[in-house]
C-alpha cells in the first residue's frame, strides 16, 4: 500500500480490493484455477497434492519495487533450479519440488504493459521469464492482497506464509521447513474457530479444522475437548480426507464458567504422529471495570486513518473517537501532531451491568504498523485503564480495516461506586445483634444506605451526605427478626450490596 513507498520495498495497491490485510501466516490457502498468458491452466491444489510448494508473487507492471525484485532474478533462479521437471525453462537437474506462479494483480493491465510497450509499465516483464505469468486479479480478494508485491509461499499441506522479497536461497530454505507427510495415518488439528473471550459463564461453540497429514486416507477420528483433566465433549467424525485435505468439524458447545484453557485432542486409529494431535485455546474472561476508564491509543505514522469505538453487548456504540489529525509529510496525511504518539481519552461508561467490545478501525485498510523517519517501528494498539490499572492491552499490526477485541471489559452493579470516590464500604459487626454499622470513605455524592430483606423490600434507610472523610451510618436492629438481610449503598443509581446476618 501507499505507506510502504516510504521504504521503497513495495508499491501501492490501488485497486478495488485494497481494503484487505494479508492472510495471516499459517492460514489455509484458498484453492484456485487460473490460466496463464500462454493458455496453460494451473490449479493450486493439484500442484500441492503432487508435493510441490508454490511461491505466488502478486505484482503490478507499474510497480517500481516489483520490477526491481523481478530484475533480481530471485524467482527465476528458484524456478529454474527447483521447478517441476520437464517444464519449460526448468533445469534438467531440478530438485522438482517448487512451482512459481507470477500474477499481474492490477485488473487494468494490458498485454502491452507486460511486454514493456504500454503506458503503465516499468519494462518488459516477459523477456527472459520462464515461470508462468498470469494476468488475472481474481485472487486479490481471496488472498487479501493489500500491496504489490505480495509474495506467499504455500506448503503442500496448504499452509501459507508471506515470504516476501527473499533471495532464491532464502525461499528454498523456507520451503525446507514445510511439514512433511507421515507414513500411514496421521490426523492433525490445524485451527480453532470458537470464541476466545467471554463476558461470564457461557456455552461456547467449538469448531476445529482437521487435516489429514498422513499418506493413508483419513476416514474417522474422535475429537475430545478438555478443560484441564475434565472431559467436556466428544465428537465422532467420519468422512474421507486424502493427504493434506482438511475439513471443519463442529464439536458442539461446551459449558465454560470462567477463564480457562481448552485442550482439543484428536485421536485416530493407528495414528503415527502425536505431536499434531492437540491444540490449546485460551478462553479469557472480560476484566471487571469501573465506569470511568481511560482509553489510550498508540498511533502509527498515519493517525488520520485511525478511529475506535466501544460497543455494549447489544452492539450500541457508547464511546468513540478519531480519526486523528492529518499530517502533511506525504500525500496520504502522514505525520502531524497525532502521529506516533499516545492519544488519551476519558470515557464514562453507562451505569449497570454490561459487557463491552473494543473496535479499532483503519480507513485505508492496512492496520497500524508504520513508525516515522526516526523510529521506523513501534508499539501500536490500545489499552483501557481502570482505577489506574491497565485491564485490557492489545498490540496490533496489519489488521486490515477492523480489529475487534470481544469481551474487552465488563461492568457490574457495583462498578460505579469506585468511580464516584466511595471507597472502603464496611458492614459491621456481622453477625449483628443490637446495631448494624456501615462505614464509608470519600463520599463525593449523596448516598442512600438501606437495609432490605432478601425479597428486596426496604426496611430502613438513611442518607450519607457527601464527605471527603470517614462517616458511619448506624441502624438499630430492634424490631428485625433473626435472619439474613442486605445492606444496599446507592450513589447516583449505582449500587453496592452486602449481606448481613442479624441474630
Amino acid at each position: 500500500m501507499k505507506k510502504l513507498l516510504l521504504s521503497a520495498l513495495v508499491c501501492s495497491a490501488l485497486f478495488a480490493n485494497n481494503t484487505h490485510a494479508q492472510l495471516p501466516d499459517g492460514s489455509v490457502a484458498p484453492d484456485f484455477t487460473v490460466t496463464d498468458i500462454n493458455g496453460t491452466e494451473h490449479n493450486l491444489y493439484t500442484y500441492l497434492d503432487q508435493g510441490y510448494s508454490v511461491v505466488m508473487d502478486v505484482s503490478a507492471t507499474w510497480c517500481g519495487p516489483c520490477w526491481g525484485y523481478h530484475q533480481s532474478g530471485a524467482l527465476e533462479d528458484l524456478y529454474v533450479n527447483h521447478g517441476p521437471a520437464g517444464f519449460p525453462g526448468v533445469s534438467a537437474n531440478t530438485t522438482d519440488d517448487v512451482m512459481v506462479l507470477w500474477f499481474e494483480g492490477d485488473g487494468s493491465t494490458t498485454q502491452a504493459d507486460l511486454e514493456g510497450t504500454g503506458g503503465n509499465t516499468q519494462g518488459n516483464w516477459l523477456a527472459g521469464t520462464a515461470f508462468p505469468i498470469i494476468d488475472d486479479a481474481s485472487q486479490n480478494g481471496p488472498y487479501a492482497i493489500g500491496y504489490f508485491p505480495t509474495i506467499y509461499t504455500i506448503c503442500p499441506n496448504r499452509s501459507i506464509t508471506e515470504s516476501g522479497q527473499a533471495s532464491a536461497a532464502q525461499h528454498y530454505a523456507g520451503i525446507g521447513n514445510c511439514p512433511q507427510q507421515a507414513e500411514g495415518t496421521d490426523a492433525g488439528i490445524i485451527g480453532y474457530n470458537g470464541d476466545v473471550g467471554l463476558c461470564g459463564a457461557a456455552d461456547v461453540p467449538v469448531t476445529v479444522d482437521v487435516q489429514n497429514m498422513g499418506t493413508d486416507d483419513l476416514t474417522s477420528a474422535e475429537i475430545m475437548v478438555y478443560d484441564g483433566a475434565t472431559l467436556l465433549s466428544t465428537t465422532n467424525w467420519t468422512g474421507n480426507l486424502v493427504t493434506w485435505a482438511s475439513e471443519t468439524v463442529d464439536c458442539g458447545t461446551v459449558s465454560v464458567t470462567d477463564a480457562t484453557t481448552l485442550d482439543i485432542v484428536i485421536n485416530a486409529s493407528n495414528d503415527s504422529e502425536a505431536s499434531n494431535n492437540t491444540i490449546q485455546k485460551v478462553i479469557a474472561l472480560a476484566p471487571l471495570s469501573s465506569l470511568d476508564v481511560t482509553v489510550n491509543i498508540f498511533t502509527d505514522f498515519y493517525a488520520v486513518e485511525t478511529s475506535w469505538a466501544i460497543k455494549n453487548a447489544a452492539g450500541t456504540t457508547v464511546a468513540s473517537a478519531g480519526p486523528y489529525t492529518a499530517g502533511t509529510e506525504d500525500n496520504f496525511g502522514g505525520g502531524g501532531p497525532d502521529a506516533n504518539t499516545t492519544m488519551t481519552h476519558q470515557v464514562s461508561l453507562p451505569a449497570g451491568e454490561d459487557c463491552y467490545s473494543f473496535e479499532l478501525y483503519d480507513s485505508y485498510g492496512d492496520g497500524m504498523q508504520y513508525g516515522d523517519a526516526t523510529s521506523p517501528s513501534g508499539e501500536f494498539g490500545f489499552e483501557i485503564v481502570s482505577n489506574g490499572t491497565a485491564i485490557t492491552s492489545v498490540a496490533v499490526g496489519d489488521f486490515g480495516e477492523l480489529s475487534v477485541s470481544d469481551a474487552a471489559l465488563r461492568t457490574d452493579a457495583g462498578s460505579g461506586i469506585a468511580d464516584l470516590g466511595l471507597a472502603n464500604i464496611n458492614v459491621y459487626p456481622n453477625p449483628a445483634s443490637d446495631v448494624v454499622n456501615i462505614s464509608m470513605e470519600n463520599v463525593t455524592a449523596d448516598a442512600m444506605v438501606s437495609i432490605m430483606d432478601l425479597q428486596g423490600r426496604v426496611l430502613a434507610s438513611q442518607v450519607a451526605s457527601s464527605n471527603n472523610g470517614m462517616q458511619v451510618i448506624t441502624f438499630a436492629t430492634e424490631g428485625f427478626a433473626k435472619g439474613t438481610y442486605v445492606v444496599s449503598v446507592n450513589v447516583n443509581g449505582l449500587t453496592s450490596n452486602t449481606n448481613v446476618v442479624i441474630k
